[in-house]
């Protein structure tokens, strides 16, 4: 389900699940929004409009443009949106690679990233505008004060030397050079790496606009006469989009091919434009750099600068001080910014961890665990049903600080052994939340013989999977009624 939602796949080693269709279907503010994923192409379907995409990258934006809101984070020094996979572990526990000490398939992303998405819902996440505005305002002060230590050097030296003038040259040491290196090396990079993306992107635009081309005509061929493979003479024309192939002489399935091509074309020039804003940002940090570093010592010129009077002099030297007056008020507003979201930041965690340990000491009194992080240590173990207990209390302290609307997934919620009483109490408190709660677990078989777990309980839709076989819960008898909702789409199979 989540897997066709756009999450990172977390299936059992010897699945193939990349040979295979998934189908997840969401309402979401009363619109209904259908998914259908084979590897790593997915078609998004509302009526009958359908939207392809190629990767999940794609997907995100379409997501938070169309479906719900996604938080940025400061990623790599960029403002990034940040991924479904790490979106949704807001709310979905899997079953596999749990891992209490970090995330779920931690790699591109970590805790960290995490914890920045819990700050950035809570509203106290500070972005890259701030930090570069604050850093740009300490660089102005540096170079106003820098700017007053000269011109008072030259008032003094007017008043005790007034018939003399001569000028200042300065070179950069062995350290200042190499650092200054350090900084174009790192510059130049960026900007390069930033153009061989800009230039990947403008490849498959020009390649889908080419495309979008080609089908207009084909669409005017249609109109006038009949197309036939000259191999075989068939009349079927496909269209192959990733692993999902669409029949484009049915005119509903061209017409969302093409309305799929040109969002595509949209989002890539989208996503030119902020990669182009990027590359001229730090092109003209660089040009700034280069302005203010001083010529190489070969190419230096000792000259000489006639001195001003004495009245303008002064007049400038008070006009420093008034700037310098202002960047520092301005500072002291930014950085009081920045320092007021760091606390909001601990309150808002130390707010969350209460939660998590109420949630755990309630279901286990005798527990010995205190969280004091959103994650554990590598050094902490976990026994029997605790692994559960602690993301049972992370996923509900989360939900109750931000309140969303996200149905809470817990795949596997009795994993450890848990005890029917510490069952009964998680189940109580998942209703209580009020919002969709999916639970899966596997029955020992005194519970099966019984026929009455979860049954009983107000409230619970219990659905039992024992009749399929093992690896097959989609049953051969509902086949073609799922091969529907592929056709659905337009895919040819």
């Amino acid at each position: 389900m989540m897997y066709a939602l756009g999450n990172e796949p977390i299936f059992p080693s010897g699945f193939d699940y990349k040979s295979y269709y998934f189908y997840t279907s969401i309402e979401h503010n009363g619109d209904i929004f259908e998914f259908l994923r084979k590897n790593n192409t997915i078609a998004v379907k509302q009526g009958d409009c359908v939207t392809v995409f190629h990767d999940i990258s794609e997907l995100k934006y379409f997501v938070a443009k169309n479906i719900f809101s996604l938080p940025y984070i400061i990623k790599d020094d960029f403002q990034k949106l940040v991924d479904l996979s790490l979106f949704y572990q807001l709310f979905f526990v899997g079953q596999d690679r749990r891992n209490p000490s970090n995330i779920v398939n931690s790699g591109y992303y970590n805790k960290q990233d995490f914890a920045n998405m819990l700050y950035a819902l809570s509203g106290c996440l500070t972005l890259t505008e701030s930090i570069e505005k604050l850093k740009l305002l300490r660089s102005e002060l540096k170079a106003c004060k820098s700017n007053i230590e000269v011109l008072s050097k030259r008032l003094t030296f007017y008043r005790e030397h007034p018939e003399i003038a001569s000028a200042v040259s300065r070179t950069a040491d062995r350290e200042n050079m190499e650092k200054e290196r350090q900084e174009y090396q790192s510059l130049n990079e960026a900007i390069s790496a930033m153009l061989k993306k800009r230039a990947r992107l403008t490849n498959r635009k020009i390649k889908l606009e080419s495309l979008i081309s080609e089908l207009n005509s084909l669409n005017t061929q249609l109109k006038t006469g009949e197309i036939l493979c000259q191999d075989c003479g068939s009349s079927n024309i496909t269209y192959v989009s990733g692993d999902l192939s669409f029949e484009l002489t049915n005119d509903l399935v061209r017409k969302n091919v093409m309305r799929s091509i040109s969002d595509s074309i949209t989002l890539y020039a989208t996503e030119i434009t902020e990669l182009q804003q990027r590359i001229n940002q730090k092109q003209d940090e660089l040009n700034q750099k280069i302005q203010k570093t001083p010529v190489p010592i070969s190419n230096m010129l000792i000259y000489s600068e006639t001195i001003r009077t004495y009245s303008e002099d002064e007049k400038r030297l008070s006009e420093l001080h008034d700037k310098q007056d202002a960047l520092e008020a301005e500072i002291e507003v930014e950085q009081t910014l920045q320092d007021s979201n760091s606390q909001t930041q601990s309150k808002v965690k130390a707010s969350i961890l209460a939660s998590m340990n109420s949630f755990y000491k309630l279901v286990d009194p005798d527990g010995t665990q205190v969280f004091k992080d959103f994650f554990s240590t590598k050094s902490m173990t976990f026994s029997g049903s605790e692994e559960q207990e602690y993301y049972f209390s992370r996923t509900l302290a989360i939900f109750w600080h931000l309140k969303h609307a996200f149905p809470i997934i817990m795949d596997c919620f009795r994993k450890g052994e848990l005890s029917t009483k510490k069952e009964n109490i998680m189940i109580a408190e998942y209703q209580k939340t009020g919002v969709q709660v999916i639970l899966s677990s596997t029955l020992k078989d005194e519970e099966y013989s019984s026929g009455t777990k979860y049954y009983d309980i107000d409230g619970v839709n219990a659905i039992n999977y024992e009749s399929n076989p093992n690896s097959h819960i989609l049953q051969s008898i509902y086949c073609e009624q799922f091969m529907r909702l592929v056709d659905s789409f337009g895919i040819v199979y």
